[in-house]
């Protein structure tokens, strides 16, 4: 055989992968040692039982990288990938700023969800202290008894390991409860590297990746995940690691990259059961392969029978054994009392999704009657729009006009990603081809109306935060990075509007990412 036949005949047998040229894959497996081998370092050095004031540092940190940013440009070498490091670099400052400020100790949680304290046997911390007291046993009492206990324990279970393995080595039982926040701190930062891997999947690159990436970098979700030591931040990285993986799979349907489905849903639901919800525009996918692909139907069919052998068990032993021991719902989630002071029910479906005569953008701020308002907030999109950039809380140590600043770019920028999925819908794109087109839509919209649902099952002030649908902040980035050039592409000349729209959206993205950093450095500075 000829040597160019025999290349022709490999190059068949290759998967049909493109890869970017922006941002080297072996360098991203670095990037996950660095954020490791940095969390270790901080759990060394900051004794998380106080709070530490990180503005000198962040200052510091965030002035050497723009000063490494202008030699790189002056040396023209600020290419795509040393971009993306000095993001990853910036959201590493920022979510470890946030970490050090946040106390989380045996009896304080500052900024903390269904946390309770340690030794109340009770919320996440009282879960995490049963497995670090027990030997690492599954409770053997109706998880529904005690707060929190009905979720996955994977979570749970990984952070009293890391307690365990801290106080084997001389850390105290305090310490060490203040260092579960340096392995949330790992997840969200990972979250940034399996966000980049997905953009990279895609084939878009350049640009479009680094405004979704900027934003991915600097958004105060994603500073309050790194803090929060529930389970919400490992069943984000799960959730993004299911849709990586799904991509490679489609590109490369191999069964190593199935099982890597399986495993990321898994895990995921491991985590916290909402994670499953990343299981439909998945099984959409395999749809679309199944049917596309008929050389294969066989084979494929022999893959999705892997598949759920290896993600239903994993994904959901823990609801399987609570159901046949105690007989809770696979769905099962607390729900408060009606008289709770929390409780939003008696307002009409019109007035929670369209009544905005109450003026709810006169706070900044949630409305919650815990940090001072008149009322609880009940319109659902007001509280994504609020609660993702400052959670459930009042930050009264910022200046209101700063946050209001900041409220008002989150508002922009959400109209400006509606605007480019609608656009991306209806418009051929050659960033994004439209079986993957499908599936990130579908996510997207799959979640926002879940989350629409669950507010109506669950009438209650605290079932509208926006930590039920983080992954949408990753589509919606991905989204705003493609419109401007996905309007330039099907532009037919490079016309005024196409430049304004262009710059316009590097300006709004680069004013909010600023923005976002003062008040989350502000927060963390000492009255």
């Amino acid at each position: 055989m000829s040597k160019v036949s025999a290349n022709i005949r490999n190059a068949k047998t290759q998967p049909v992968i493109k890869r970017s040229t922006d941002f080297d894959p072996g360098l991203a497996k670095k990037c996950f040692a660095a954020y490791a081998i940095l969390c270790i370092l901080c759990t060394m050095i900051f004794d998380k039982t106080q709070a530490y004031n990180g503005t000198p540092l962040v200052i510091t940190a965030m002035l050497v990288l723009g000063g490494i940013a202008v030699y790189l440009k002056i040396n023209n070498r600020l290419t795509s990938q040393n971009i993306i490091l000095l993001l990853f670099a910036a959201g590493f400052i920022l979510r470890l700023n946030y970490c050090l400020y946040t106390v989380v100790s045996s009896s304080v949680r500052h900024r903390q969800h269904d946390v309770y304290d340690f030794g109340s046997e009770k919320g996440h911390a009282g879960y995490i202290e049963f497995f670090y007291d027990n030997g690492f046993k599954l409770p053997d009492f109706d998880p529904t008894t005690k707060a929190q206990f009905y979720h996955p324990p994977l979570h749970h279970f990984l952070a009293a390991l890391w307690m365990r393995l801290l106080t084997t080595f001389g850390a105290t039982y305090e310490r060490a409860i203040g260092s579960i926040q340096f392995l949330t701190l790992f997840y969200s930062c990972c979250v940034m590297i399996v966000s980049e891997r997905i953009i990279d999947a895609l084939n878009i690159f350049r640009k479009p990746k680094i405004i979704a990436l900027a934003i991915i970098a600097f958004h105060p979700s994603t500073m309050l995940i790194a803090g929060s030591i529930n389970n919400d931040g490992l069943a984000f990285l799960f959730m993004m690691l299911s849709i990586y993986t799904a991509i490679r799979w489609y590109k490369d349907p191999t069964i190593k990259n199935i099982l890597l489905i399986a495993l990321s849903i898994g895990a995921g639901m491991s985590s916290k059961l909402s994670a499953a919800l990343v299981a439909p525009p998945i099984a959409l996918l395999f749809l679309i392969k199944l049917i596309k692909d008929k050389k294969r139907i066989s084979d494929n069919i022999g893959q999705y029978c892997i598949f759920g052998s290896v993600c239903l068990p994993l994904g959901l032993w823990f609801s399987v054994r609570n159901f046949i021991k105690y007989k809770v719902e696979f769905n099962y989630v607390p729900k408060l009392a009606d008289n709770s002071d929390q409780y939003i029910g008696f307002h009409t479906a019109y007035e929670r999704l369209f009544d905005l005569s109450y003026k709810p953008f006169d706070n900044v701020f949630l409305n919650r009657v815990h940090t001072g308002a008149e009322y609880f907030e009940y319109n659902p999109f007001v509280s994504i729009i609020k609660s993702s950039l400052f959670g459930e809380y009042k930050y009264e140590n910022v200046p209101t006009s700063i946050c209001r600043v900041l409220l008002i770019l989150n508002m922009l920028l959400i109209a400006l990603s509606i605007i480019s999925i609608v656009y991306c819908c209806v418009k051929k794109s050659k960033y994004l081809e439209r079986d993957m087109k499908l599936f990130i839509v579908s996510y997207h919209l799959l979640l926002f109306v879940n989350f629409i649902i669950f507010s109506f099952q669950y009438p209650h002030n605290c079932s509208m935060d926006f930590r039920y649908i983080l992954p949408t902040m990753i589509t919606g980035a991905l989204f705003v990075g493609l419109f401007p050039s996905q309007l330039k592409d099907n532009s037919k000349k490079d016309s005024i509007a196409v430049n304004i729209v262009n710059y316009s959206t590097i300006a709004l993205v680069s004013v909010f990412c600023l923005v976002s950093a003062i008040v989350y450095v502000m927060l963390g500075m000492k009255k």
